[in-house]
């Protein structure tokens, strides 16, 4: 339902975080990058497990199919943006970097632009 989408927006955010961390000194930017990503983390692990005990819920009768699924790619969505957002700050803060090659400053911009895309 929402493992595509939000892998490719994962992997985003996870290798701007990275570059992030790599480009930059240790400020306090870079610490409120990985903290981010951290947390983002954390929330998709914690949006795996809602929707598979949804899933449960839905098997055994609890809840209706097409509002627990209104609900779980609602939450995905959310989830989504937030990471979307993370990424865009991460990559905006290696592009500032001096140390970083302009071709990989391209490569950055591109990407940044791939996330902005519906």
């Amino acid at each position: 339902m929402f493992s595509s989408r939000m892998s490719s927006t994962a992997a985003a955010v996870l290798t701007a975080v990275a570059l992030a961390g790599a480009g930059c000194g240790g400020d306090s930017d870079e610490e409120k990058l990985q903290q981010q990503g951290e947390e983002l983390q954390q929330q998709g692990e914690e949006l795996q497990k809602k929707a598979e005990e949804t899933a449960e819920d839905v098997r055994s009768g609890k809840k209706d199919p097409e509002d627990a699924a209104r609900e779980i790619e609602q939450d995905a969505k959310e989830l989504e943006d937030e990471a979307k957002d993370t990424a865009s700050d991460a990559i905006d803060e290696v592009k500032d970097d001096a140390n970083v090659p302009d071709e990989a400053k391209e490569q950055l911009e591109e990407a940044q632009e791939q996330l902005e895309q519906p």
